[in-house]
């Protein structure tokens, strides 16, 4: 696809600026939405002194007026949607299931599952409307397993991963191809700052992985940037695992 429009939302840091810079990287022009907008002014930055095209969008995911005049305002600058990929999300403090208090839930589902859903919901027509396209949802490993103290979290991206199937489906036979990708461990700012906190989780952390160490923002990133390339115009509903090895790692036997 010759000079195609991209939108990342969460494009702020970590992993949403490594695929806004990926984007620009494979030819796209970037939109990059962000609650932070220091954060994606940031982004928007780097990808200009690259010599890339980008533009800034203020959004929140957990508001949905917010999310339709930002997709608003990508048309009227750009006028089409090609490729995103929907990255923000939020989770809660690690507690029992039993501990978690209703807004804690609601929280993280409002930002995680249903803010993805309000951006396909003004994704996919745009996209057909374009010509065709890919969106990419990042869910996780734990939307696939289940978490330890993480229930909220995994049910969220475990409902992103359904919903990108139920999209696909949906959509296969409109140009537009959905499918998710599930990271392990990450090694983000935010990472960093939880394995500072808890030093004696680090060593664990890491050789969870069969790999032995997190996956860079940039890894996650290439993997987006395939999935929405002409390479896989044949796969639509994937989940695709990015994980180092996390699922397939043996937690009895010590490799």
């Amino acid at each position: 696809m010759s000079d195609p429009v991209a939108l990342v939302m969460g494009g702020g840091a970590g992993t949403g600026r490594a695929t806004a810079l990926a984007f620009s990287a494979a030819g796209a022009q970037v939109a990059v939405a962000d609650i932070n907008p220091v954060g994606a002014e940031q982004t928007v930055e780097l990808i200009r002194e690259q010599g890339g095209d980008a533009m800034l969008l203020r959004c929140d995911m957990a508001d949905g007026e917010a999310i339709k005049a930002a997709h608003q305002a990508l048309m009227e600058h750009y006028g089409a949607l090609h490729w995103v990929s929907n990255n923000a999300a939020l989770a809660v403090p690690n507690k029992p299931i039993t501990e978690l208090s209703d807004d804690e839930w609601d929280r993280c589902m409002n930002v995680t599952q249903k803010g993805v859903w309000r951006c396909m919901k003004q994704q996919l027509p745009l996209i057909q409307a374009s010509g065709g396209g890919a969106i990419v949802n990042i869910a996780s490993v734990s939307g696939l397993r289940g978490e330890t103290f993480q229930s909220a979290y995994s049910s969220a991206k475990g409902g992103v991963i359904t919903l990108s199937k139920a999209a696909a489906a949906e959509y296969a036979k409109r140009g537009v191809r959905i499918n998710t990708v599930c990271p392990g461990g990450i090694n983000t700012g935010g990472m960093q700052l939880y394995l500072e906190k808890m030093p004696a989780m680090k060593e664990k952390t890491l050789n969870a992985h069969a790999m032995g160490r997190l996956a860079e923002p940039e890894e996650i990133a290439n993997a987006v940037v395939y999935l929405c390339s002409d390479k896989a115009s044949f796969i639509t509903g994937h989940d695709l695992v990015v994980d180092g090895g996390l699922m397939i790692r043996s937690n009895v036997i010590d490799l």
